[in-house]
């Protein structure tokens, strides 16, 4: 008998052992009862590959504004995600919190709705809304991401990506190696970058067919906005113009202008891809889609200092 239950204990010290080394690290402070990483470099550990960072930040957000929900909230997906809350705040005096993913669909950005509007009485929301995803056929949800571990908080522990996100954190915490940080396509040469960008576009438009449920979807948020005096907005952010000669080359320019049709009937709209300035410049842009740090602070300033 003894030995059986030595041999039990044998199997549960390395089970308590990696439990206790998630439970310490706690890659995105789920049980928030250890803080040994800052949450700085957990945040920045997230974006460390273009694998980790759609699931992180969704989970990492949606973590942290079920426990400090905000009224004002700006939800998108990888071409908002560096829309500074700061910057923002320094500007109007208000309190925006960034919901943002990279990757993120628009049903992504449906179920963010939701899921924000169940936690507060919301009162200002923005949606950043792009044309490379209003698409039928790129309709997924990765809200998952986030629902999982809420609806069974045990996975937290069995999940591979997260026992991965611990070691990456442990690592970059002991190490300052960069090259654990460094691996997403935003550090790539110039380059890699433009054979990224053209994979990009016949990722995004080599099929396509018009959504007709997600504008239903954004009639059914108009609507409950409207009752619940909630202000909508939406953002188009701009895309380099190469964008635009290749939607005009596989026959989409129609789509786009009735994609932008569709957007303003649902409310108050501010199109910066009408700048063509901007758009002409390809140093404005990390790749063909994405504005770089500093031209989103000079976007940030033209949203909500102009309105």
């Amino acid at each position: 008998m003894k030995k059986y239950i030595l041999k039990i204990i044998l199997f549960l010290v390395p089970v308590f052992l990696y439990a206790l080394f998630i439970l310490i690290v706690d890659p995105y402070n789920f049980f928030n009862v250890f803080h040994v990483i800052g949450d700085k470099d957990k945040f920045t550990v997230i974006q460390r590959t273009d694998e980790s960072s759609p699931r992180g930040n969704i989970l990492w957000k949606t973590i942290r504004y079920k426990r400090n929900p905000v009224s004002k909230v700006i939800i998108g997906d990888s071409q908002g995600k560096d829309i500074n809350v700061d910057l923002i705040r320094k500007i109007t005096g208000e309190e925006y919190f960034n919901f943002c993913f990279p990757g993120a669909s628009f049903k992504t950005m449906f179920e963010t709705f939701w899921f924000t509007a169940g936690h507060t009485r919301l009162e200002k929301v923005y949606f950043q809304v792009a044309f490379m995803n209003y698409n039928a056929e790129r309709e997924y949800d990765l809200f998952h991401f986030a629902q999982d571990y809420f609806k069974r908080p045990y996975q937290y522990f069995t999940t591979k990506e997260i026992f991965f996100d611990a070691v990456a954190n442990t690592a970059w915490a002991t190490t300052r190696n960069p090259w654990i940080i460094s691996r997403s396509y935003e550090f790539l040469p110039p380059d890699k970058m433009e054979d990224l960008a053209q994979f990009r576009l016949n990722l995004f438009f080599k099929e396509y067919s018009y959504p007709f449920s997600y504008f239903g979807e954004f009639q059914k948020i108009r609507k409950y906005c409207d009752q619940n005096n909630i202000e909508l907005s939406f953002i188009i952010l701009p895309v380099y113009e190469g964008v635009d000669k290749h939607l005009g080359k596989v026959g989409l320019t129609d789509e786009l202008m009735r994609f932008k049709a569709d957007i303003n009937t649902l409310g108050k709209t501010i199109d910066l891809d009408l700048w063509t300035e901007f758009k002409s410049n390809r140093g404005n842009f990390i790749d063909y889609f994405h504005p770089n740090h500093t031209m989103m602070d000079s976007l940030v300033r033209r949203i909500w200092i102009r309105g």
